[in-house]
């Protein structure tokens, strides 16, 4: 008895558990675009960085829908 009253605390300690890695993936893009925007602002002008990175995520986009190459 004791031991599924524990076997049910731990699933449901799991069960909240759901979806963490995406909340913490989000908070992590959020933080590199925070990051790319402060490297941005400093840089003052453009020195092809927005389109190099632009170029990069157009390419790992295409890479994982299986259209690149």
């Amino acid at each position: 008895m004791t031991r599924s009253i524990a076997a049910r605390i731990h699933t449901a300690a799991l069960r909240a558990e759901d979806g963490q890695g995406t909340v913490e993936y989000v908070g992590l893009a959020m933080a590199i675009g925070v990051l790319l925007l402060a490297v941005g602002s400093v840089l003052g002008k453009d020195h092809g960085i927005g389109s190099i990175i632009t170029s990069a995520i157009k390419s790992a986009l295409q890479q994982a829908s299986g259209g690149g190459k």
